[in-house]
């Protein structure tokens, strides 16, 4: 973004279907049957913002018709990082066990 703003403004995307998400949980642990405190969202952008050189809005709308241009590289990047969220959370599963990280110990 700091190219194509002259390092004026961030890029932001929705997370609408995340607020979603973290309500239903945040029910569900009213309910006593999940821990609202053990959400984590990792959102990836799967399509781009501009099109590519010498390709019109209209023509790189079609072609998103047929799949999103950039699901590979965002499934890719979920996986590089989820994969490390995986990782120590199983691999420290000791410390984790009672407690989300980041959350202060229960009494």
């Amino acid at each position: 973004m700091r190219y194509w703003t002259d390092n004026g403004e961030p890029f932001v995307m929705t997370a609408m279907e995340d607020s979603g998400v973290a309500g239903a949980l945040d029910m569900l642990g009213r309910a006593g049957r999940a821990d609202p405190a053990r959400l984590l969202v990792l959102r990836t952008g799967s399509n781009y913002s501009v099109q590519p050189p010498g390709v019109g809005a209209a023509e790189s709308l079609t072609a998103e018709s047929k799949g999103l241009s950039a699901l590979q590289p965002s499934l890719d990047a979920a996986f590089l990082i989820g994969g490390r969220v995986v990782d120590e959370l199983t691999g420290n599963w000791p410390r984790y066990r009672d407690r989300a990280p980041g959350e202060a110990p229960r009494p």
